[in-house]
């Protein structure tokens, strides 16, 4: 049943929930019946690799949190190729005060987030647009863009640096093999692609896997 997933996918969000987290409770709760959403929507359409529950709670919700602590003082973010609405749902479940943007260029994907930002009485403050985010950053101003699991570092970089005066900071979700990414970018390189060097942020997850976040401030 729907709602037993969505039950057990809150036990396993609640325990790892981030320090200072405005009512936990409410944030697992809503975070369960996402993940109970996205699981139902995937069965239509490959939203997600991953549908277990221990699976869903850590690497979609509670790995999503981890970019809590770069977002305090942003009140607009857009999230770069949202796909299963990851990590801009479970951010703006964290974030009451967030306004989100869920960009995802593809149709059918772009409609299933849709129904399930519309499920969780989101639609006031979290939007869905299917484009692409270069394209729609050439219009919009936002605080932050977060992008997980969107592509290499440099190419990343390179795509949005034409639009970059659109976003005060860019938050990149990255794993344990980064560093190679980084290799290409040297200063130099980052200075003509108009970035400045990153703050870097490693956490481990519940389940061991290591998340390293990325922050560039356009230059």
């Amino acid at each position: 049943m729907t709602s037993d997933f969505a039950q057990e996918v809150s036990a396993l969000v609640a325990p790892h929930l981030p320090a200072g987290v405005r009512d936990g409770e409410r944030l697992a709760t809503e975070a369960g019946r996402f993940c109970a959403l996205l699981r139902a929507a995937n069965e239509r359409l490959n939203l997600t690799r991953i549908t277990d529950a221990r699976g869903m709670a850590q690497l979609h919700v509670v790995d999503s949190l981890t970019a809590l602590p770069l977002l305090r003082d942003c009140h607009t973010l857009a999230d770069l190729g949202s796909g299963g609405g990851v990590p801009g749902i479970p951010l703006a479940l964290a974030r009451p005060d967030l306004r989100v943007a869920l960009l995802e260029s593809r149709g059918r994907k772009a409609a299933a987030l849709q129904e399930i930002v519309d499920a969780l009485g989101l639609q006031r403050r979290v939007t869905v647009t299917p484009v692409r985010g270069e394209q729609w950053l050439s219009q919009h101003t936002v605080d932050a863009v977060i992008a997980r699991a969107v592509g290499r570092t440099p190419d990343v970089l390179a795509l949005l640096s034409p639009v970059r005066k659109g976003l005060r900071r860019l938050i990149l979700m990255k794993g344990p093999t980064v560093d190679a990414e980084l290799t290409e970018l040297n200063p130099k390189r980052l200075y003509a692609l108009g970035f400045g060097l990153p703050r870097r942020l490693s956490i481990t997850l519940p389940a061991g896997e290591r998340r390293v976040l990325l922050q560039y401030r356009p230059r």
